[in-house]
């Protein structure tokens, strides 16, 4: 490892200890020419926002492509954060207007499919191989809105006043949502 490698590995490395704040103050200094801060956020938050968009979309590639576009978005816009809520809170909002906007799409481009493929479920019984399996089964049978709350819930680990910004609602109608989901998917687990 030469000098400069380093030495941009001990910057990293500091970084990486700061709080979400400081890396967004830094980050507006920086950018766009310098994006060491932002990569720092990039990957503090992509795993766990990959999941969460993954369990909107169903593949992991265009959980990525989503994530990636947030992500672009934060970089792009960053300057104009106000911090009325945290960054974190700002991140999830964006990678989840992506996956509702690419789920929106997906489903008037797949009507049909999404008919013909309804029809073939109802005359085989479904397999379910993992937890996994049966938790993106679970899910799929939730609303949008119901799902974005147990999402960000469960996958996320975001606090029901985060997910009530993300989602605008209030912070009552979230919890509300969020334990009538949690019924809706008892029960259909059982009926599994």
């Amino acid at each position: 490892m030469t000098g400069s490698e380093k030495r941009t590995k001990q910057i990293s490395d500091r970084l990486t200890a700061l709080k979400d704040e400081e890396l967004v103050r830094i980050a507006r200094l920086q950018l766009p020419y310098v994006t060491t801060a932002y990569e720092v956020l990039f990957h503090r938050y992509h795993r766990v926002l990959t999941q969460v968009c993954y369990r909107y979309l169903g593949t992991i590639e265009e959980a990525e492509e989503a994530v990636n576009d947030a992500m672009l978005n934060v970089f792009n816009r960053l300057e104009q954060f106000e911090e009325r809520a945290s960054f974190k809170t700002w991140i999830y909002k964006i990678a989840h207007n992506q996956s509702l906007n690419r789920l929106r799409k997906k489903q008037v481009e797949q009507v049909e499919f999404d008919e013909l493929l309804h029809k073939n479920e109802q005359s085989s019984p479904y397999q379910l191989s993992s937890d996994t399996a049966t938790l993106d089964v679970l899910l799929s049978k939730l609303s949008i809105e119901e799902r974005s709350i147990v999402v960000f819930r469960l996958v996320g680990n975001l606090e029901f006043s985060e997910i009530a910004t993300i989602v605008e609602q209030k912070l009552s109608a979230v919890k509300m949502r969020y334990k009538r989901a949690l019924d809706k998917m008892t029960v259909d687990a059982k009926a599994q």
